[in-house]
């Protein structure tokens, strides 16, 4: 069985989008593309987005590594019974 997951970041940036900063944001994981993908408009509307102090915020559907991606479903799977 293949674990993959997804995890949504946000960072704030300067204007022509390089200096960025990871922005604190909830973690949260996803198991499929799409799913995170779905999530980054309403990430971007949101209270963290709107509050950052810059003038360009970007987020960013990202990979975890398997290892974090089995503790993930480890947790969800604990967490569910």
């Amino acid at each position: 069985m293949r674990l993959v997951a997804y995890t949504l970041l946000m960072f704030g940036c300067a204007d022509d989008g390089t200096a960025c900063e990871q922005l604190a944001a909830p973690s949260r994981v996803y198991s499929a593309a799409a799913q995170c993908q779905a999530q980054v408009e309403p990430a971007l509307n949101g209270d963290i987005a709107m509050r950052a102090d810059y003038p360009l915020v970007e987020a960013r559907c990202v990979k975890l590594p398997k290892q974090a991606a089995a503790k993930s479903r480890a947790t969800r799977t604990l967490a569910a019974r």
